[in-house]
């Protein structure tokens, strides 16, 4: 619980960041942000029911969503989303929460957030799509995943590049030949 709840601090101080301040202090925004950074799935939900709004962001700039994501706590994201989190809010890099999943190879998460209907649309500052960074990174269960869920295996980010070229700059043969078979292109 303790190491939890310093990964997720590390989510909002800046790197280099000095903690002047109290985590509670820090974290005053309001009762949720803190809630969420620790994974408290109760306590998010009274702040919901406080009028709290689960679309805030913690100081970083991140949607709380995202946040939940990143340190993966699953029971947090689904109250966030039941309370109206918007599913496909980016965080200041452009990445939503379906491609932070992604980033980390999380399939249940990347499911709830389908079951949600997170769009595979969205883009980062880069141009690249959930697929994209998952033929990158190799997550097979998640690029399948996608596909079904009718993600455009065509998508070029801004250098031009699609998921297919993704996958054969990474190496990734299995994802290749899926992406292909998906109707994928270079």
């Amino acid at each position: 619980m303790i190491r939890r709840a310093l990964l997720a601090l590390s989510m909002i101080v800046p790197a280099g960041g000095v903690l002047a301040q109290s985590s509670s202090d820090l974290l005053g925004q309001k009762q949720i942000v803190q809630a969420v950074m620790e994974g408290d799935e109760e306590k998010v939900r009274q702040a919901l029911l406080k009028q709290e709004s689960p679309n805030q962001t913690a100081n970083n700039g991140q949607p709380l969503l995202i946040v939940a994501v990143r340190a993966g706590h699953i029971p947090v994201i689904e109250t966030l989303l039941k309370g109206g989190a918007r599913v496909d809010a980016v965080d200041p890099e452009g990445y939503s929460a379906l491609m932070r999943a992604t980033e980390k190879g999380d399939i249940d998460i990347a499911e709830i957030l389908l079951r949600r209907n997170a769009s595979t649309r969205v883009q980062n500052r880069q141009g690249q799509t959930a697929l994209m960074i998952a033929a990158a990174r190799g997550h097979a269960e998640i690029v399948r995943l996608l596909l079904e869920k009718k993600a455009d295996p065509n998508s070029r980010d801004f250098t031009g590049r699609t998921a297919l070229g993704y996958a054969r700059q990474n190496n990734r043969g299995s994802i290749e030949t899926m992406l292909r078979k998906a109707g994928g292109k270079e």
